[in-house]
């Protein structure tokens, strides 16, 4: 795959796997500027749930071109792989495993003395802040995306559509967009949002999404917001309902050493805005003030 379009000319950039403790692998692309970025941190992106590379291309162009970006594809999206002889349903999408392969992959890409950010949109954002308050490897700062301590889903995809087998996959994601068109996006003003979230579940690994969202159901992570004492830069979005601005604002109350920033909508935190504002937190070192 060419990556131009989400680079400066002169990036540099890997793919590569690696592979989790219990045999998975995952998808990393590490975008390397051209410009020395050695005294700078690395970036580790931690994308959202299901979420597709296009749908960051802004946000990657402006980051990649003064700091190491490594951008991780979580084991629910269709680029991970499972071990050969094992079925999905052996293999475990919850929440607790994805924290996880997050300590794992610090440990395998991070250099030990080498200082580093870490971003993240909404199930990645939530990964992130719950990888942190274990206290592990601590980063600079933490720059998140619209983060949910809970995920809600409507009775008929929170208790119809998880029983149905993934066989039913064609069905299924048209009820979700349906559902998501209508009720949960602004169809009439971000009509770019409605088109990248219904082509992300479209290309959805209907076994991975099945196993992962039952889990997701059950989750929570509120008892746990207490204990992070990384700086936390928390981004929202005022027209995003998806995203339920006033929980996250309600997590931050819980947050030791938390910051809300509100942009516009949710097209504006897939955008350079946002990249902007992670670039000036990081060269202004904000994260030491809070």
């Amino acid at each position: 795959m060419e990556y131009t379009e989400y680079t400066a000319p002169e990036t540099n950039v890997s793919e590569y796997y690696l592979q989790m403790s219990d045999g998975v692998s995952l998808k990393m692309l590490d975008f390397q500027p051209g410009a020395d970025s050695s005294s700078k941190p690395i970036i580790l992106f931690v994308a959202g749930w299901i979420s597709q590379l296009q749908g960051w291309k802004s946000v990657l162009k402006e980051l990649t071109s003064e700091y190491r970006v490594m951008y991780l594809e979580t084991r629910e999206k269709q680029s991970s792989l499972i071990p050969d002889g094992k079925k999905n349903k052996e293999i475990s999408f919850r929440v607790s495993r994805m924290v996880e392969d997050l300590h794992e992959v610090v440990q395998q890409v991070i250099p030990e003395k080498k200082s580093f950010a870490i971003a993240g949109s909404s199930l990645g954002s939530s990964i992130v802040l719950e990888y942190l308050s274990h206290r592990t490897r601590e980063p600079l700062c933490a720059m998140l995306i619209s983060p949910l301590p809970v995920f809600r889903f409507p009775a008929v995809l929170g208790d119809i559509l998880p029983a149905l087998p993934p066989s039913l996959y064609a069905v299924i994601k048209k009820i979700v967009i349906w559902y998501l068109v209508n009720f949960r996006l602004d169809k009439s003003r971000e009509k770019e949002q409605v088109e990248k979230y219904t082509n992300t579940i479209n290309a959805a690994d209907p076994y991975k999404l099945k196993y992962n969202a039952i889990d997701l159901k059950r989750y929570s992570l509120m008892e746990r917001l207490q204990y992070i004492t990384t700086p936390c830069y928390i981004f929202g979005a005022k027209t995003d309902t998806l995203h339920e601005t006033d929980t996250i604002k309600k997590m931050i109350e819980k947050m030791p050493r938390a910051r809300y920033i509100e942009l516009a909508s949710n097209k504006e935190t897939h955008s350079e805005v946002v990249a902007e504002w992670m670039v000036n937190l990081l060269q202004k070192k904000e994260y030491k003030k809070l």
